[in-house]
């Protein structure tokens, strides 16, 4: 019985090696089709409009102190829920000063944050 067994194992490993160096596990014409849908997928996204510059939004200038973020700035600023998620009030503070990401503020200097109004 344990020769059947060994012999079973032994022929599923050489199947399976000959599979795999014959015909392989990673499939060949889907990552071109994978590739082209990504590559269709992008393009979509470029022709969609852009939303409106933030040149217009309301803004207020505040100078940063120690310990102050971008979200505890922009919820001090606002009474209640702010109308916008943690993505939205990102973006617009980078808009608002030409691309600054949030983690590069520095203490006392000023910066536009996005004042937003309920709905």
């Amino acid at each position: 019985m344990k020769r059947l067994v060994t012999i079973a194992i032994v022929l599923m490993i050489l199947y399976c090696t000959y599979y795999d160096l014959s015909i392989g596990t990673l499939p060949n014409g889907l990552t071109k089709a994978a590739e082209a849908e990504q590559e269709a997928q992008i393009q979509r996204e470029a022709e969609q409009p852009l939303p409106p510059p933030l040149a217009q939004a309301p803004y207020q200038e505040v100078i940063v102190e120690p310990g102050h973020t971008v979200l505890s700035i922009v919820e001090h600023l606002h009474e209640g829920p702010i109308p916008a998620s943690i993505q939205e009030i990102v973006y617009d503070f980078k808009e608002l000063n030409q691309g600054l990401e949030p983690e590069d503020m520095q203490i006392g200097k000023v910066y536009r944050f996005p004042l937003y109004h309920s709905h």
